[in-house]
C-alpha cells in the first residue's frame, strides 16, 4: 500500500492546516487583482506599497499578504524589495485562457466550498443534501467559468483526435452536451467547428438561463440551442454524431444514472460516439493513497452533500455496456481528469 508521507504526522497536520490558509491567501490576491497587478510589473516586480497604492489597498495587510505569499512559494523576490510571481503562476492563478489556470477553484473552494463544508457535521447526522442546482444562480454561473480555460482544448483537440470525429466535426455534425451548464463547452464546439450544431441540456435552471443569455450574446446564436430538462429526458432519438459530458457524470444520482446514460445512448445515431471528460474513484485502499487518485477522491468529499457519487471504473464499464455502448478510449488527463471515449454498437 502506498504511503501517504514519511513525515511526523504532527508536521502532516500543520501543512493541512497551512494549506487551508494558502487557499485563502490566493482567493484573497484573485479577487483583489493583485497577482494580476504583479503579474503586469514583469520580472522586476511590484513594491507592496505601491501595489497597495495602485489598488486602494491598505498597505499593512498587503505588505503582509505579499510576505505570506513568498513564504508560499507564489511569489519570489524582484528588484529592491519587490515580489514577483514564482514560476507558472501567471498560468497557474492569472491567464483565464490557460487550461491549468486554477483561480476560478480557487475561489469556488474558499466561498462555496467553506459554505458547505461547515453544514457537514449537521448533515452527517441527518443525512442531509444541498444538491448542485440548489446553490443558486451565482453558483451555476461561477462553477461554469471553473473550467472554461479547458473548454478550448476539449473543442479544438481532444474531440478532434477521437478516430473519425474531425471530419464529421468539419463536415457538420450534431453535438449533444449533457449537463451543458452556461453554455461554454458547446460555444467552444461550435466556434471551432463552424459546419457543426450544437444542443445542450441540464436539468439545474439557473445554468440553462445563463447559457440562453451567454448563446443569445454570442457569435454562434444560429447554431447552438439549449433546453431545461427533467424526469423525462432528453426525448431525441438517433439524432447526435456525439454526445458530450464534462464533469457530469459523477454529478447524476446514481439511482437514475443508468437511465441517463441509456438516455444518452438513444439519442446517438448508430455509430455515434459519447465522449466523457470525469473523475474515477479509486475502486480499492490501495487507490485512495494513489497519487493519480487525488482529486477524485477530493471531488468526492467536496461533492457528498450534494449527492454526487463519483464512479469507479467498474461502475463506469457497466453504464456503458448497460446502455449498448463500446468503450473505446480510456486516457488520464492531467492528473486530474479521465478521458472516456464510447461508440454506440
Amino acid at each position: 500500500m502506498t504511503e501517504i508521507s514519511a513525515k511526523d504526522p504532527t508536521d502532516r497536520m500543520w501543512e493541512y492546516l497551512k494549506g487551508f490558509h494558502a487557499v485563502h491567501h490566493m482567493a484573497i490576491g484573485t479577487e483583489l487583482g493583485l497577482f494580476a497587478k504583479i503579474n503586469e510589473a514583469g520580472a522586476g516586480g511590484c513594491n507592496p506599497a505601491s501595489l497597495a497604492s495602485d489598488l486602494d489597498l491598505h498597505g499593512l495587510y498587503i505588505d503582509v499578504w505579499c510576505k505570506t505569499g513568498y513564504h508560499y512559494g507564489l511569489l519570489e523576490a524582484g528588484d529592491d524589495g519587490c515580489f514577483r510571481l514564482a514560476e507558472m503562476m501567471d498560468q497557474l492563478l492569472v491567464d483565464t485562457n490557460d487550461p491549468r489556470n486554477l483561480a476560478p477553484y480557487i475561489i469556488s473552494t474558499a466561498h462555496y466550498g467553506s459554505d458547505d463544508l461547515r453544514t457537514y457535521a449537521e448533515n452527517f447526522r441527518t443525512g442531509g443534501t444541498n444538491r448542485f442546482q440548489e446553490h443558486g444562480d451565482d453558483f451555476s454561473r461561477h462553477v461554469g467559468a471553473t473550467t472554461a480555460g479547458f473548454h478550448t482544448v476539449v473543442a479544438r483537440h481532444m474531440l478532434g483526435g477521437i478516430p473519425g470525429m474531425k471530419d464529421k466535426l468539419a463536415a457538420g455534425a450534431s453535438v449533444l452536451d449533457v449537463g451543458c451548464g452556461i453554455g461554454g463547452l458547446m460555444m467552444k464546439v461550435a466556434q471551432a467547428w463552424p459546419n457543426s450544431r450544437c444542443h445542450g441540456v441540464d436539468i439545474d435552471p439557473h445554468g440553462v438561463a445563463a447559457a440562453q443569455a451567454n448563446i443569445a450574446a454570442s457569435d454562434v446564436a444560429d447554431r447552438v440551442t439549449v433546453q431545461a430538462v427533467g424526469p423525462d429526458g432528453i426525448g431525441r432519438e438517433g439524432e447526435f454524431d456525439l454526445a458530450m459530458m464534462f464533469e457530469v457524470l459523477h454529478e447524476i444520482d446514481d439511482g437514475i444514472r443508468p437511465d441517463v446514460i441509456k438516455d444518452v445512448a438513444k439519442s446517438l445515431k448508430p455509430g455515434g460516439v459519447m465522449f466523457i471528460l470525469d473523475e474515477t474513484y479509486p475502486s480499492d485502499l490501495e487507490g485512495l493513497r494513489d497519487p493519480a487518485y487525488n482529486f477524485a477522491v477530493q471531488t468526492q468529499f467536496n461533492e457528498l452533500i450534494w449527492g454526487n457519487v463519483v464512479p469507479t471504473i467498474e461502475m463506469q464499464r457497466d453504464l456503458f455496456a448497460g446502455a449498448g455502448l463500446k468503450e473505446i478510449a480510456r486516457d488520464a488527463i492531467g492528473g486530474i481528469f479521465t478521458m472516456l471515449v464510447a461508440v454506440k454498437e
